[in-house]
């Protein structure tokens, strides 16, 4: 609706107006990249966009890290980065 704090940050939501064109600025759509040899999904919000295969692999070495505290704050730790390589391989730099 052009109604959010990005299109409009001044004042209270309720005293904001829609607007079609903040609106179309901001509007989000789903759209593919190509990115070398590889096409991947991009979520596009605005003026922001978010590579999913990207997103999705930080989300999943989240994971992998909060799993990792979890049992180094049980006693059993392990050495750095063992969850995620032992599901998806070496880290790739």
């Amino acid at each position: 609706m052009g109604i959010g704090y990005l299109q409009q940050s001044a004042g209270s939501r309720r005293h904001k107006t829609p607007d079609d064109d903040l609106s179309e600025q901001y509007s989000h759509r789903l759209e593919g990249r190509v990115v070398g040899d590889e096409r991947r999904p991009v979520y596009v919000a605005g003026p922001f966009e978010v590579d999913l295969v990207a997103a999705e692999d930080a989300a999943f070495r989240l994971v992998c890290d909060v799993y990792e505290a979890l049992r180094m704050d049980e006693g059993s730790p392990g050495s750095l980065g063992w969850t995620y390589e032992l599901q998806r391989g070496p880290r790739q730099t």
